[in-house]
């Protein structure tokens, strides 16, 4: 048994020595005490309430926004025809983290996204909508319903399209 500072530890002394050497060379000689590895990709949380860096609380807010992101509202369903070809179109529904929908479209079969359709309100209208016309993974058109009818009335292009 090991003793420190006249205070007898037992055997958890052992262990502990062990546990930090071997803790220690897993991540690659780092200490506990300098750069951590960041293992769940969460912002880390350094302080709580006012205090001037992110605190629990706005860690929560941060997770659960990224969450509602990547799930649509619960029973939401909409159906679109982002080509306007006369067809519905096949579509991905995501939480925008605002309460609102966004429907994601596929039109060329690349994978990504050509189409964002959003309804803010989810009412099952799309309020505005993003284009990318020429498949390149950026957006140049977005067109909005300015009346709330469930068409798209108004068109802007983005600068150099």
């Amino acid at each position: 048994m090991t003793q420190q500072d006249g205070e007898d530890l037992g055997a958890w002394s052992e262990f502990g020595t062990a546990a930090g050497l071997a803790a220690g060379r897993a991540l690659g000689g780092r200490s506990g005490l300098g750069d951590r590895v960041d293992l769940d990709g969460l912002p880390a949380v350094q302080g709580l309430g006012d205090a001037p860096t992110l605190g629990l609380d706005e860690a929560v807010r941060h997770v659960t926004a990224q969450v509602e992101q990547t799930v649509a509202p619960k029973g939401y369903h909409n159906r679109v025809d982002a080509d306007g070809d006369g067809d519905l179109d096949k579509a991905t529904y995501r939480g925008d983290g605002h309460g609102g929908a966004e429907i994601l479209v596929d039109l060329d079969g690349d994978g990504k996204a050509d189409f964002i359709g959003h309804d803010t309100d989810l009412d099952n209208r799309v309020d505005f909508a993003e284009y990318d016309k020429d498949h390149n993974g950026v957006f140049e058109k977005t067109m909005y319903d300015d009346n709330g009818d469930g068409y798209l009335d108004r068109t802007e292009w983005t600068h150099g399209s």
